[in-house]
């Protein structure tokens, strides 16, 4: 979405802001050279939140820009591979720190315009907007081997049914209800179909992620992921728990 100047248009959320972007004047090999406004990138109108998006790398190290939601991440995420460092562009948030698939909080950050902190690999992190407006985000991490396969999955089409295994899925407007075993939970219908979204647009290739109520989609690499809820886990190939999620979005 662009406004009548031909530039991104702005999320109402960042109205306030004066965006100026730079330009690039290069004359040959412009493939050597790039630059983007981190704040025109995020802060566009049409900007999916907690979708990430590759914007640099420098060798192993990659450079996401990741738009905040103006109420929380949809889940609990946990990196194992790596620490991760987060630059808050504009906006503020709230970071809880907890033990993966656990009660225990460790503690949390405040951070606003301007901050680093850093998100330790095996920490399980949410994040939370302290103003009630989105936030413009630069996550800094090494880079995952497996992201370069998102692409392979783009074919998959919905499952049938929103069964796998002994996994069943219900979503309606509300919530989202999640049974296997003897195990049924529930999660508020809005931050598991965020969270679905972000799932799928990166082949699940996200870690480890708990939605309320104790569903974890954890990525393990090697095309398998393993679905778990309180007491009952199952791994599954990459595609078919694509597919059912695909359905679930509809």
């Amino acid at each position: 979405m662009t406004g009548s100047d031909g530039q991104a248009a702005v999320h109402p959320d960042f109205s306030e802001l004066r965006i100026e972007p730079g330009e690039a004047r290069v004359g040959d090999r412009p493939d050597l050279f790039d630059i983007v406004n981190v704040i025109e990138f995020g802060g566009a109108a049409d900007r999916p939140t907690h979708v990430p998006t590759e914007i640099g790398s420098v060798g192993p190290v990659v450079f996401w820009e990741s738009t905040g939601a103006a109420d929380a991440l949809p889940f609990w995420n946990t990196n194992y591979r790596t620490d991760v460092y987060l630059y808050i562009v504009h906006g503020g948030v709230r970071v809880e720190l907890k033990q993966p698939e656990g009660a225990e909080i460790y503690g949390e950050y405040i951070a606003r315009t301007g901050d680093l902190f850093r998100l330790p690999k095996d920490i399980a992190h949410r994040t939370y907007s302290l103003d009630g407006k989105r936030r413009i985000t630069l996550e800094i991490l090494e880079r995952d081997p497996v992201w370069s396969t998102i692409g392979r999955y783009e074919g998959v089409d919905s499952a049938d049914r929103p069964e796998l295994g002994d996994f069943t899925f219900a979503l309606d407007d509300s919530s989202a209800t999640i049974a296997a075993g003897d195990t049924v939970v529930e999660t508020p219908a809005d931050f598991f179909r965020r969270g679905l979204r972000a799932l799928v647009a990166w082949e699940l290739h996200l870690a480890h992620n708990e939605f309320d109520g104790g569903f974890v989609v954890h990525d393990l690499g090697d095309d398998i992921v393993t679905l778990k809820v309180p007491g009952y886990e199952a791994t599954f190939p990459v595609a078919d728990v694509l597919a059912v999620f695909k359905t679930l979005l509809g």
